[in-house]
């Protein structure tokens, strides 16, 4: 497991890049992939330092059953994103709701996203499957 302990401000979002770069690459991710994973991490920690109120926020990525996952923990106020309602991507833009959409991005790029609340903190996994790996 690799842990990234981040400081609760936009300019650890750099880190947060690098990090994402690294676990991509020990996973053996196209560079599509790579991308996809870099956009998700920088679209969660853009959203832990913009709206939870948080003074921590933790990192982790592991390979577990052919899958790679990312937990994303932080101490702010509790927020499910899982229970977030898709946006109506049909409506033309100047009609949708405000907001939303990272969580969208986040939810469409992964195979999966799970919310749990423990210990006072919000932990978000998210977790691609494997099968495309680079050789």
């Amino acid at each position: 497991m690799t842990k990234l302990e981040l400081k609760v401000e936009m300019g650890e979002v750099r880190r947060a890049r690098a990090f994402a770069l690294s676990i991509a690459d020990d996973a053996g991710l196209s560079e599509r992939q790579a991308q996809n994973l870099h956009l998700v991490i920088e679209e969660a920690v853009a959203n832990i330092v913009n709206y939870s109120g948080a003074t921590m926020m933790e990192l982790c990525a592991w390979q577990e059953d052919g899958c790679l996952y990312v937990s994303f923990t932080d101490d702010g106020i509790p927020f499910d994103p899982t229970r977030h309602p898709e946006p109506d991507l049909t409506l033309p833009i100047g009609m949708r709701a405000i907001g939303g959409l990272g969580i969208h991005y986040i939810r469409k790029m992964n195979d999966g996203m799970a919310y749990r609340r423990q210990d006072g903190k919000n932990i978000l996994t998210v977790w691609k499957t494997l099968e495309n790996r680079v050789t």
